[in-house]
């Protein structure tokens, strides 16, 4: 790891310090590993792999509905919730955690009542 890569994955700590939170970590568009903080056995590498291509598919989506990209990403799994939010141009930021960490409300906007 470089210094810089310390830097920012000091920069990521403190998503990793809520509770259930699993991994925090910076991927680039094409599914690499820039900076990580992740528990024990999370395995950076895959993950950041399988992203990549979310982050891909996700772009052609965009491109059929003719929009400029996604504010963000966000999965729901049984035990796992994902978020995938753009950094900057070529980065995005990965957050990786548990429901307590993590959970998203849905709601139809229906019109006036």
């Amino acid at each position: 790891m470089t210094m810089q890569d310390n830097k920012l994955a000091t920069r990521l700590a403190p998503y990793r310090q809520v509770p259930g939170m699993a991994a925090a970590l910076l991927i680039s568009r094409d599914g690499f590993v820039i900076a990580a903080d992740t528990e024990a056995g999370f395995n950076a590498d895959a993950f950041a792999a399988q992203a990549g291509a979310v982050i891909d598919n996700s772009a052609h989506l965009a491109e059929e509905l003719e929009e400029t990209g996604a504010k963000y990403i966000a999965m729901e799994f049984g035990t796992y919730t994902l978020v995938l939010a753009p950094f900057n141009e070529e980065l995005f930021l990965a957050l990786v955690g548990r429901s307590q960490a993590l959970s998203f409300q849905y709601r139809l906007n229906t019109g006036p009542a």
